[in-house]
């Protein structure tokens, strides 16, 4: 259900998001942009990949998994409001991924 909010407060602001007080909500709520859920999307497959399976029953692993959650949510709400999502990618994804294909060409 979508809600909507009669007052939004930013109460700071960055590149990345906000954190912002929401009339009838308890506490505060933080605000992140499109670019920067992609670039937490990103390093949280790095860091999927990198952890060994003794580490997936951790804290270390609840943190991965929690910022996945987050980051579907996300990206189920945009495509159910906003249709298919927008090609877009982080400079650090394409860094990688130039850096891959590099290896690659090494290697051969």
């Amino acid at each position: 259900m979508l809600k909507q909010c009669e007052e939004l407060s930013v109460l700071e602001q960055g590149d990345d998001g906000a954190i912002v007080a929401i009339r009838g909500q308890g506490g505060l709520s933080v605000l992140l942009s499109e670019d920067y859920l992609a670039h937490l999307e990103h390093v949280l497959k790095r860091a999927e990949a990198e952890m060994p399976g003794a580490f997936r029953q951790s804290d270390l692993g609840l943190l991965c998994s929690e910022i996945g959650t987050l980051v579907a949510t996300y990206n189920e709400a945009r495509n159910k409001f906003y249709g298919a999502p927008v090609p877009a990618k982080t400079l650090a994804a394409a860094m990688e991924e130039l850096e891959e294909m590099r290896r690659l060409l090494n290697a051969t």
